[in-house]
Order: structure tokens, then sequence, then C-alpha cells
């Protein structure tokens, strides 16, 4: 019911009035409806001016929060959650036993919050520049003070946003961020996410950015989600090298290999919008990831690894907004070893004495047992993940034992009589096998085209 003072004076002269055509005038001046006009001029008759003051007037909320609850809320954040973000510290909030605040809300919690001047890992830069100013403001002399624009102080650098693909699985971004565990440790975070519904795909911490870390990043990727078709990234080294190269997209390094093999076509940019929600995403990871690994105990580089599965699942429940517009699915199911296929690749020179040179020790490049009688040879060197070493020739897979003074000289006996000789060993790939088509050691050398020319 309205009852500001342009109303009460208008139901006092309609009281009064004994005029009906002056109580018509009045009715619409009022602007509501004719039986509540009448009702109100009859109810302030019979109790006159308490009708006009609230019957809750004098009444406590009954889920009115008291300035305790507030201080208290503010201090278990300053003292245990200060590394989180105001949404976050609600979540935890709830779900902490050892306090009642189920009740609470997100509005609620960031009021209480801002009036303390705390700021969420989150905030805005716009939110940043204004507590700067208020901090500057409060603390410098009465005397100095000279009011400024709010729009001065609002301003801030945007830029267009980049429009989604409706394709999930189409185009997925890639990138690495580093983050603080303590004061004398600072890790890299490898991620990838999908362009188009912003889902997290897979993370994974290194001491640095390295190839490894891309590939252990990538493993989650392919082993739930399977393959996708492009990969945006930057022009850091791990992807590509200057040299004897044309072009970055020419680059035939480790990376690019397994891209070529798993059917990726590679885009690179300098710029950060070139790849935007995975930068959007390592401000929201910031944010968050303190609080979670406090939570989880974490105390080395390899605990952190074990949990960041839990943790992608945690941003992809809670934390990010995924997005539900598109129309069709282009990830395909990948069907491969892992552990060969995104291993270390090199290429060696078999020796006169049948052995391969790596890591200051010498290898047999064996057929199960017995060692292939191929003489200044190239081969490709696969040191998978699990750390084992294989050897690939064209299409087939090889064993490599370790040089034994005894294994070589039973060799030179059975090498001469049941041995491959060198001119029976392809001189040519052709076989469809990818692997076959693909080998590094004819990706380097011959494949020097099968990227396409991107300018961005």
């Amino acid at each position: 019911m309205k009852t500001n003072k342009h109303i009460q004076d208008i139901i006092r002269e309609a009281a009064l009035s004994r005029d009906k055509a002056a109580k018509r005038e009045l009715l619409i001046k009022s602007g509501g409806s004719r039986s509540w006009f009448y009702d109100a001029i009859k109810k302030y008759k019979e109790i006159g001016e308490a009708f006009f003051i609230h019957k809750n007037r004098n009444n406590k909320h009954a889920q009115k929060r008291t300035h305790m609850q507030a201080l208290e809320i503010s201090g278990i954040f300053r003292d245990e959650y200060l590394n989180c973000n105001f949404r976050d510290f609600m979540r935890y909030l709830k779900a902490d036993k050892r306090y009642d605040y189920q009740w609470v809300s997100y509005s609620y919690i960031y009021n209480i919050l801002r009036s303390k001047n705390h700021c969420s890992k989150l905030a805005h830069k716009k939110t940043i520049k204004l507590l700067a100013k208020e901090e500057e403001l409060k603390n410098r002399p009465q005397s100095l003070l000279v009011p400024s624009s709010a729009t001065e102080r609002a301003k801030e650098n945007i830029h267009i946003a980049r429009p989604r693909t409706q394709r999930r699985g189409h185009v997925v971004e890639a990138d690495a961020t580093f983050w603080r565990f303590s004061d004398e440790e600072i890790w890299a975070l490898h991620g990838y996410i999908d362009e188009a519904s912003g889902e997290v795909l897979g993370l994974y911490f290194d001491h640095q950015e390295t190839t490894e870390g891309y590939f252990n990043a990538l493993k989650p990727v392919l082993k739930n989600y399977g393959t996708f078709e492009v990969l945006r990234i930057d022009k850091r080294r791990t992807f590509w090298s200057e040299k004897k190269e044309s072009s970055p997209e020419d680059s035939r390094i480790q990376f690019a290999f397994v891209a070529k093999n798993l059917g990726i076509d590679i885009q690179s940019s300098i710029s950060p919008q070139f790849k935007p929600r995975i930068e959007r995403l390592w401000k929201t990871i910031k944010g968050t990831i303190t609080t979670f690994m406090e939570q989880n105990k974490v105390t080395n580089i390899n605990e952190a690894n074990l949990v960041l599965p839990k943790f992608v699942e945690y941003l992809n429940n809670h934390v990010v907004t995924l997005q539900k517009d598109f129309t069709t699915n282009s990830f395909k199911k990948f069907e491969g070893d892992l552990n060969i296929i995104l291993g270390h690749k090199s290429i060696r020179v078999v020796a006169r004495d049948l052995t391969v040179t790596y890591e200051k020790k010498k290898y047999f490049i064996c057929n199960f047992t017995t060692p292939l009688n191929i003489p200044r040879r190239e081969i490709m060197i696969i040191q998978c993940c699990d750390g084992n070493l294989i050897a690939s020739l064209g299409d087939n897979y090889y064993s490599m034992i370790e040089f034994d003074n005894e294994m070589l000289y039973k060799s030179k006996v059975v090498l001469e009589n049941e041995g491959v000789k060198p001119e029976d060993m392809p001189q040519k790939i052709k076989s469809n096998s990818v692997w076959a088509q693909s080998n590094f050691i004819f990706f380097k050398k011959k494949y020097s085209s099968w990227y396409k020319k991107h300018s961005y």
C-alpha cells in the first residue's frame, strides 16, 4: 500500500470532503483502484493517523542478521580463506560444519566483505582501481583532497569479445601460467580448454613450461574426450622453432609431430586475444586453486598433480560457466597407445657394432632378442611416458636391450646366419600406417609442407 506523504494528504482530504465530484478527482490523483481508495478512507476514519503507521514498524525481522555475525564471517575470511574469491568462500562456508552459515547468500557475503575493504581474487579491474583510490583518499590529508570524476575513475581498456565456435571439440586452446605455491616454489600450470563450451579439459603442473607438461595435460583430453580439430597456441619454442624453418607453421619438432599424427591443425599467434578463453581461465583458477590445495593438504608438486583431476571436475561443476548452445560434437574417439604417441622422439644412427647411443648408454636394436643387422641406418628412438625405450623403423617397433659384451659376441654368429641384411630392410615407407607415414626421421627430412599457412 502506498503511504508516502502525497497519498496521505489525499486520504485526509477525501475523508473530510463530502463532495462526490471532489472525491472522484482525488481518486484519479491517487492512482489507485476505487475499492482501495474508499477502503482507505473508511479505515482512516476508524483509527485516525495510526492507519498510516506500518504494523511491523517496531518488530524485528525474524531473519535479521546481527552485527556480530558479520564480524565473525569477516574474521573467518581474513584468517582462513584470504586467498579465496567471494563465491568460493560462500561455498566453503556453507559446507564447513564448524559454523552454522548454510543460509548465507552471495550478496550478503559480498556486502560484508566489501564493507571491510576485502578484495576478491576475481575482482574486475575497475573494482581494484576504485579500492586503491579509496585507500589513497583515506591516507591523504584532508587539505589535499580533490573531488574526482566517477566516470574518469571507471575508465577501463576493453576489447570486443570473440564469438564462440558452434562445434564442441572443433577448437581447443592451450596455454600455461605460473602459480606461486610457496615463497620458494613457483609452478607452471599447463592447460587445455574447449573454446565452444568453455569446459576445462586437462591441467598439469610442472616446474617450468615444458613440452612434457603439455603432453601430460593432453593425456586426459585424449583419454576422456578424444582428438579435436584445431589447437590454438602462442608462439613459444615449445610449439615451434625458427631453426632452418621458413615459418613457425613449418616447424617439425616434437609437439608438431604428435599433432600431425593425431590430425590436429595448429594455429598460432602472439596476441592473447587469439585464445581468450584460456587467458580468462587462468584468472579464475588463481582465485580458486590456492584454497583448494590447502583444503586437500597438498605439500609437493606430485600431490598437486594427483588432485588436479578432482580440481578440474570442481571447476566444470561449480566455477566455470559452461555453454550449452553448441550444435555438434567434433571430438573423435581416440584409439592408440598414449604411452608411445606422447613419448619423446629422437633420431640415432646405428653404429658398426650394431649399437646406438642414448643418454651415454649403448643399446642393441632387437627383434625380440635378436639384434638387427642394420649398421649406419637412421632409426627413431622413443622414450615412452613410463620411461621405457623402444625403436621404430618404418611401421615396426623393436625392443632396445642395453649393451653387453657377451651378447655382442653371440650376435656376431647369429647375424651371419639368421640376421637381417641391410639390403633387405625397407628403403621407403609404403605402409598406410599412421606411424609409417609420419616416422620422425622422414617427418623432419621429407614432409616439409603438411601445415597450412595461417596469418594472425
